[in-house]
């Protein structure tokens, strides 16, 4: 199988320090990961005065307005174009989740994004919609919270030609999300509904389960939340999996797509030489004289497989042997004269 993409999540959980958000690239940097993906934003363009906090914000962090939580966990423009580098100079790929018109435009613009991603939160918001729509840019489209109209009628309005590459993520938005929340099965749907796109997981859960199912369900795009420090205040520490635990992550993921392999059939060396080993064959089952001809009296199946195969014994009825055979001798090719 193609290697399965894995996004590693930082969003915003380097609590507005670029410090801290240089450190996420260096660490990172060391597994064997694709993406490294943050979030940027301009809060007064995010949220109306009428916003409010998510009750698992209002619990992981201390700010009494949603606007002060959101400003206090961005990084600048500026800081965004040097996380680029930083991650190039790291041989890792930087990406982003912009929330607002004019923080799409500014990544898009300025940075080789990989991907234009649509947040579940976004995804009637025909703003920046119209933006991924004009782009001609790999499309991640997040889905928790959605209905199956919602996506339907986003799929439709970003790809109204059916030739974009989009990924269609399927995503549980809570924070973290219960295992009985997650429906993996829902990727069989998905795959059903929108047949010509890629499917990807993005996780809010707790472990590395769902990941590692989700693969098995065809994902090709894994998305995990990560942090240093789950610890930490922050919306989004508690959902993610703690920087240490994500290497051992991302092995596991190597390794399943290993085991996936392929989607053909696939006999390898190893068992070429059991087969011959463990299929049976036709063998005589008493001494057989040249002339006589093949019937059920004078041949069995037994192994090892390096004969005829009992399932050609309907076509070899009546056939001839070329010599005499002792009881008990895989029969050959060479020693049948066929009618």
């Amino acid at each position: 199988m193609n290697k399965i993409k894995i996004i590693a999540e930082v969003g915003p959980n380097h609590n507005g320090s670029f410090k801290m958000a240089q450190d996420y690239v260096k660490k990172l940097s060391k597994y064997d990961l694709d993406i490294i993906k943050f979030q940027i934003a301009s809060p007064e363009d995010v949220y109306s005065k009428d916003s409010f906090k998510a009750d698992y914000q209002k619990v992981n962090d201390k700010s009494k307005t949603v606007i002060e939580m959101s400003k206090k966990n961005q990084l600048s423009r500026e800081e965004h174009l040097k996380l680029s580098e930083e991650c190039k100079k790291h041989n890792k790929t930087y990406a982003a989740t912009a929330f607002d018109v004019g923080s799409l435009n500014f990544i898009n613009k300025n940075i080789n994004l990989p991907f234009l991603k649509i947040p579940s939160g976004e995804v009637c918001s025909i703003d920046l919609l119209e933006i991924v729509k004009n782009s001609n840019k790999e499309i991640l489209l997040s889905t928790g919270m959605s209905s199956i109209d919602e996506i339907k009628k986003t799929v439709e309005y970003i790809d109204p030609k059916n030739n974009k590459n989009i990924t269609i993520l399927h995503c549980t938005s809570s924070y973290p999300a219960k295992i009985e929340d997650l429906n993996l099965n829902f990727l069989d749907e998905l795959h059903s509904l929108f047949p010509n796109y890629n499917l990807g997981y993005s996780d809010h859960s707790i472990g590395e389960e769902a990941c590692l199912l989700a693969l098995a369900k065809g994902a090709t795009i894994i998305e995990k939340h990560v942090t240093i420090d789950r610890n930490l205040d922050g919306p989004d520490h508690k959902s993610s999996m703690s920087i240490d635990d994500f290497g051992e992550f991302v092995n596991k993921i190597r390794r399943c797509e290993i085991i996936l392999g392929q989607n053909k059939k696939i006999i390898s060396t190893k068992q070429k030489r059991i087969r011959k080993m463990a299929l049976k064959s036709i063998v005589t089952r008493r001494d057989i004289k040249k002339g006589e001809a093949l019937d059920r009296t004078n041949i069995c199946f037994k192994r090892p497989g390096t004969g005829l195969n009992p399932l050609e014994f309907d076509s070899l009825l009546g056939c001839k042997v070329k010599k005499d055979i002792e009881a008990d001798r895989v029969i050959m090719k060479e020693d049948i004269n066929y009618n």
